[in-house]
């Protein structure tokens, strides 16, 4: 019986580390459908098509102005059709402990993506006064093309980091 309990133990905590485990490798990442360990007070993903364009803003509703009665936007996006809003809240982190005690993660991705990295963090109020309110603009709306491929390389960039940029008409063409 002893052995069993001994047994039992050592079981739940090789279990308890390896959860541990598999939190420290995906903590950096985030996935649109909870992941390994999905939770109610998640994170938010909207889509934008080109049948329905969609706008998100989140208020702070503590901050209300005769501007603003439903309460001041702190963030307000067009997402492009062909992409989704993916965001999450953090309770802590904010630069601002009485304002905004929060931090705002998103990032805009092409939809369908289900994990990737939340890359841009904005200081926001706290979950009591925040509204996430979402608008769809006229449609049909045509997707905007994907200019990455416009990146300076070599001599043109500014520095180690490629930079997007308009076409210029004085470069000479190699194809002529």
């Amino acid at each position: 019986m002893a052995m069993n309990a001994a047994s039992a133990v050592l079981r739940s905590r090789i279990l308890a580390a390896s959860a541990l485990a598999t939190c420290a490798t995906v903590a950096g990442c985030y996935s649109t459908s909870g992941g390994y360990l999905p939770h109610t007070d998640g994170g938010f993903t909207y889509e934008s098509t080109q049948m329905r364009p969609t706008t998100i803003s989140v208020l702070n509703i503590c901050e209300r102005t005769e501007a603003h009665p439903d309460g001041t936007p702190f963030f307000i996006m067009e997402i492009p059709p062909g992409k989704q809003l993916t965001f999450n809240f953090d309770e802590e982190g904010g630069d601002d402990p009485v304002n905004r005690p929060a931090r705002m993660m998103y990032s805009l991705w092409k939809i369908g993506t289900q994990t990737g990295s939340l890359d841009n963090i904005l200081s926001c109020p706290g979950k009591a006064c925040r509204k996430i309110v979402v608008d769809y603009r006229p449609a049909p709306e045509q997707a905007r093309p994907d200019e990455s491929y416009r990146l300076q390389v070599d001599a043109d960039a500014p520095g180690p980091v490629a930079q997007p940029r308009a076409p210029r008409n004085d470069r000479h063409n190699p194809d002529t």
